[in-house]
């Protein structure tokens, strides 16, 4: 049903992003070249692209980029990991809590031996004196989870607003005009047909020979390739911030029916609540093996 949230071509569109911006300096030079000399010339230039501005956010995705590359494998394994112990553990928890005889006993009164999940190296030197502590545990750790899927979050959004925010007027930027003492020629084609500038990743040499009309068709071609950049980028960043929201909602579900359990709870009520656990985390078990999967591609 989620699918569509973790698509591959959202981590594409990001990409192409993210290198647009890393390849977009040298472009800028030439720009801020072409603008002085017009300036010199004795034309009023309004604003030119934020260079500065630029190359900045561009660092910081770049940056922003690797974290997600090392992320996303890393929290499909840890997720895909904690999600195995939870099933293990509630499956012989259900065991135990359906026998008949114990309907009326605590929970207390299991012994957390008994569960796969304590016996196993991974426990570590984590509490284990009872079946509250074996559930506490399971509970820090479905929050440790939380915790990192909220940081992959956070990723996405740090390039989500720089989309929104300074790619955007760098776009618009390129269709107003160059100065306000000649015609209202957009800045883009005055780089592309009298500064012989061209943007990176568009398979466009600007030293070859064009005509002029050609260079007008490349700079207007280009601003709508760059719009619908920022579209899809914006898209892919909204869907992967929508994918990890769904993540933390469901671990959150999980972990509330996890801290309902208390010593005195019968097993009887012990075993109708379980498969409220089981729902949320058959949902985050799938959202974890879909970014496994993702990691592949990357």
């Amino acid at each position: 049903m989620l699918d569509y949230l973790l698509a591959e071509k959202n981590f594409t569109a990001l990409k192409q992003y993210v290198d647009f911006l890393r390849e977009l300096p040298k472009a800028l030079e030439e720009i801020n070249r072409f603008s002085d000399g017009m300036a010199r010339a004795g034309h009023t230039l309004l604003s030119p692209p934020n260079a500065p501005a630029l190359i900045q956010v561009a660092l910081a995705n770049a940056q922003c980029w690797g974290a997600i590359g090392i992320t996303v494998p890393l929290l499909g394994n840890t997720s895909a990991r904690i999600l195995h112990d939870m099933s293990s553990f509630i499956s012989e928890f259900q065991a135990i809590v359906s026998v008949a005889q114990n309907r009326r006993l605590p929970i207390s009164v299991i012994d957390p031996q008994q569960f796969t999940v304590v016996r196993s190296a991974d426990w570590g030197s984590a509490p284990c004196a009872d079946v509250i502590d074996v559930l506490r545990e399971l509970d820090a750790r479905l929050g440790y989870c939380q915790h990192a899927v909220s940081d992959f979050k956070a990723q996405v959004t740090n390039l989500a607003e720089s989309i929104h925010g300074i790619f955007v007027r760098f776009i618009e930027s390129l269709t107003m005009p160059l100065c306000s003492c000649d015609g209202p020629i957009p800045k883009i084609e005055a780089y592309y047909v009298l500064g012989r500038v061209g943007l990176p990743g568009m398979g466009y040499d600007p030293g070859q020979w064009y005509s002029e009309e050609q260079r007008q068709a490349f700079a207007r071609a280009h601003v709508g390739q760059l719009f619908n950049l920022h579209r899809r980028a914006g898209v892919a960043a909204s869907n992967l911030g929508d994918f990890c929201f769904r993540w933390v909602y469901m671990l959150d579900e999980a972990r509330r029916t996890l801290q309902t359990h208390h010593s005195n709870q019968t097993m009887a009520r012990a075993k109708a609540s379980l498969p409220l656990i089981t729902d949320s985390l058959s949902e985050v078990d799938a959202m974890s093996r879909q970014l496994v999967q993702m990691a592949e591609v990357l």
